[in-house]
């Protein structure tokens, strides 16, 4: 398995297939069709990231919902208003003319004023707040409102500018938009607790990325914003699951399929395949950025709205290529099959699809931004003779607006995928870079159990034996290290006793220690070595890999230590770490 996937992937437990239900067991999903959504509030609305991830997953979760949705932020935004008008302006215009039956209020970060807690001020939000709610319940009566407790200044990653920090200010007014919307009766969605949480995991993991997830400790990246739209989604009921399937290999049968329709199952000695047609997609999350790949591992944001489990039991062999459409996804073991696998967190058609759809709800967002923000709000005043013109500009951008929600919808319909899983020896995982999780039994005698070996930089902190014990086990006296000098590289040489034919070697590292890059070399002579293979282990994991190469007559195994990750591990980063080297005879022809 690729050190990527490795990163990505996630086991699920036999019990997700135990729901009978796509949705939350407490209440059915919170927007109904026919729903026209208004998300309203300052800059960090106008950024449109929590609002469009929102929209999409609506979108790719739900198809054949029609939902509408009007993005109506604008930078600077208090509770009166701000430089798109006064609230009785902002809300006739940017609101009520939509007609919505759901409206998101986020309001807040301006209207504390960077400043230590003030009662004036805070009364005026409060106030204010309560005016904006009224006037709504009033003009749109049986409106659903979500009051959204407005997310955070990052006061995680630096130091507070002021004893203890403006977020502190933003929680207490917070506390006061929950209260508004349990007297009325409405929806409230928390988006300050959540990511304060997830900033202070991000931060204990990789402080330098952390920092960036709000770069300007006000306007979140992309990364915090799908945190947020989590939140938002949460409050609404949002189903986890996006389809679940479990094939029992063994019966040949499907024995779950969850939001899906599974047909045309085959089932062979090297492989097993099937079709499969999903009625919802994963959400599109770029996890090959540093910043959202570490907000995501450090939030609930995968279990909660995320899930999309494969698991197959019954297989016969150790690693299988997972294939959809004829295109490599993966390799994977076949007791991580077993155990399930989360298809949503892979590069697949699926989420590719996703991407798209995501795409088209960007670009339909930013129709509606130009039409209000280029045209309508500017040319208001304008002279007659501008004027007269304006109402065809915002027509035809209303139309293509509806065009784009059109495609949008289109793009977001189920397709049938093509499923395969093929049965793949050691070796052949070996040759495509993947670690290992068990050395098959047909690999015959370990010809370096128990063999003496040297060091260019012998341990001398009791880390010094373990190298051909035959265990894999992660301990002392088991495992086996360099010295802690910073002199790069570092050898360890084995001595097999005799020259034998050998054509397979097996390094493993343990779960702890920056062990990273090792080269493997083996000499007839213990003079003259030959490189056979070189790989990158990953930071934090149990691994084993296999070193599959054309027979040669050796003597002496050569590990090169090359580097090392420069994140500490439990020990100094200098420590190269082997829990095993096992060496054995070639593949028999």
């Amino acid at each position: 398995m690729t050190p990527k996937i490795l990163l990505h992937r996630v086991l699920l437990l036999a019990a997700v297939f135990s729901a009978v239900s796509v949705g939350r067991a407490d209440d059915a999903f919170y927007l109904k069709d026919g729903d026209r959504v208004v998300f309203y509030g300052d800059s960090i609305t106008d950024q449109r990231l929590y609002t469009t991830f929102t929209e999409t997953f609506v979108v790719t979760r739900f198809p054949n919902l029609k939902v509408d949705f009007v993005h109506s932020g604008w930078g600077g935004d208090r509770v009166g208003g701000g430089g798109g008008g006064n609230i009785a302006t902002r809300l006739e215009r940017d609101v009520f003319t939509y007609k919505p039956t759901v409206m998101t209020v986020m309001l807040g970060m301006n209207d504390g004023s960077y400043r230590a807690f003030d009662d004036k001020i805070f009364a005026t939000y409060d106030t204010g707040l309560r005016s904006i709610v009224e006037k709504v319940q009033s003009t749109l009566p049986g409106i659903r409102l979500t009051l959204i407790q407005p997310s955070p200044f990052d006061d995680v990653t630096r130091d507070p500018k002021f004893p203890g920090g403006y977020n502190a200010v933003l929680v207490r007014y917070a506390d006061a938009v929950k209260a508004i919307a349990e007297a009325n009766h409405q929806t409230v969605a928390d988006l300050n607790s959540p990511l304060v949480a997830m900033l202070e995991k991000a931060k204990a993991a990789d402080a330098q990325s952390a920092a960036k997830i709000i770069p300007d400790r006000v306007h979140p990246g992309a990364s915090g914003h799908l945190i947020m739209a989590e939140q938002v989604l949460k409050a609404w009921n949002a189903p986890s699951l996006v389809s679940g399937v479990e094939i029992d290999a063994s019966a040949g049968k499907v024995v779950h399929a969850m939001n899906t329709n599974v047909s045309a199952l085959k089932i062979a000695a090297d492989s097993a395949e099937w079709t499969q047609l999903d009625k919802a997609l994963p959400m599109p999350v770029d996890l090959a950025n540093p910043e959202t790949a570490l907000a995501v591992k450090s939030s609930d944001f995968v279990e909660a709205l995320d899930r999309q489990p494969l698991r197959v039991t019954g297989l016969k062999t150790a690693s299988y290529e997972l294939q959809i459409d004829g295109r490599k996804i993966g390799v994977f073991a076949s007791v991580d099959l077993a155990a399930g696998i989360n298809l949503a967190v892979l590069a697949t058609p699926m989420a590719a699809q996703a991407a798209e759809v995501h795409k088209l709800t960007l670009q339909r967002a930013n129709l509606h931004n130009i039409r209000w923000r280029a045209f309508q709000v500017p040319y208001a005043n304008a002279t007659p003779a501008v004027k007269e013109g304006l109402p065809a500009v915002i027509e035809s951008l209303d139309a293509a607006d509806r065009a784009a929600a059109v495609m949008q919808r289109a793009s977001a319909q189920p397709v049938a995928h093509q499923f395969k899983l093929i049965a793949l020896s050691a070796e052949t995982v070996a040759l495509q870079g993947d670690a290992i999780d068990t050395v098959p039994a047909d690999f015959g005698l370990n010809l370096a159990l128990g063999k003496k070996w040297q060091s260019s930089a012998p341990n001398t902190y009791g880390w010094d034996s373990g190298l051909t014990d035959g265990s894999w086990a992660g301990a002392n006296k088991t495992t086996y290290a360099t010295n802690d000098s910073s002199a790069f590289p570092k050898t360890v040489t084995v001595d097999l006793e005799a020259a034998s034919k050998i054509g397979r070697i097996v390094v493993g590292v343990p779960g702890f220690g920056s062990t990273k890059t090792i080269e493997v070399s083996v000499s007839a002579d213990g003079a003259q070595f030959t490189t056979v293979g070189r790989y990158g282990f990953s930071l934090k994991k149990e691994e084993k890999h296999l070193f599959a190469f054309e027979m040669v007559t050796a003597r002496y195994v050569r590990l090169t230590y090359l580097d090392h990750h420069d994140e500490q591990a439990g020990y100094p980063v200098n420590f190269a770490f082997t829990s095993d080297l096992q060496v054995f005879a070639p593949a028999a022809k």
